[in-house]
């Protein structure tokens, strides 16, 4: 049995998925994607990647359900000590190329978040993530984690001349990250909603260089939760 029910009417074979798959457990046929074998990891990446929200996690292990009540993110930040160890290891070999980070933390985040979530609801209406979020702002379940940020409390934003720069500053993150216990994933709906409103958003960002291209939520990993980074070159992909 698989780890995923892929809805087919609902799937347009954009192929995002089988890019975003860390486990290349995905492959599109007739138009239609679906699973290889048994190799999904749950990493949840080919659901935030998925632009007409066709596919789902399923299962029931402790493990599964605790993901879904609690959070792929214990809610703990990230010091500042920990967000500077990372930036350094972004910086590394750029040398006559522009790459700039920023994290958004607190009100600031949670003023983001809106404003995204606002651009959303008129230019992309047809968004799962929509639908979810306005269901949970409307209960204010503080039991309930956050359908965007999924208990992270930190958004980790990158900016650079090109994609090929943005990707390997993201996998010197993720490769400094790892031990430290630093777990995340690419937002979906984040970056559709600076693909919509680039100005309105950027004005979050005052002195980025260059062009954003990647918005990780990003936080510590509970504890039964596999990890939701891999540095692996073929998420490249997904970013041209």
């Amino acid at each position: 049995m698989g780890n995923l029910r892929i809805d087919t009417d609902k799937c347009i074979g954009c192929g995002k998925c089988v890019r975003m798959c860390l486990a290349n457990n995905l492959e599109v046929k007739d138009r239609k994607v679906r699973e290889l074998g048994a190799g999904c990891i749950k990493c949840g990446h080919c659901v935030s990647s998925c632009p007409k929200g066709a596919i789902e996690l399923i299962g029931g292990t402790e493990g599964e359900t605790s993901l879904k009540n609690k959070g792929m993110l214990d809610g703990r930040l990230i010091s500042d000590e920990d967000l500077e160890t990372l930036y350094s290891a972004m910086r590394g070999g750029f040398a006559g190329k522009r790459c700039w980070f920023a994290t958004l933390q607190g009100e600031q985040l949670d003023r983001y978040v809106e404003d995204s979530m606002d651009i959303l609801k008129k230019g992309a209406s047809d968004m799962p993530i929509v639908g979810d979020w306005e269901k949970w702002r409307e209960k204010h379940d503080v039991l309930e984690p956050n359908p965007v940020l999924w208990e992270g409390k930190q958004v980790l934003f990158i900016f650079a001349d090109g994609p090929d720069q943005a990707f390997e500053a993201s996998n010197r993150m993720i490769v400094r990250g790892f031990p430290m216990g630093i777990r995340g994933f690419h937002s979906n709906a984040l970056m559709m909603a600076h693909k919509l409103e680039p100005t309105m958003l950027d004005a979050y960002f005052p002195g980025a260089v260059g062009k954003m291209y990647m918005a990780f939520v990003i936080g510590h990993g509970r504890r039964l939760v596999e990890p939701l980074f891999k540095p692996i070159e073929k998420m490249k992909g997904i970013f041209r």
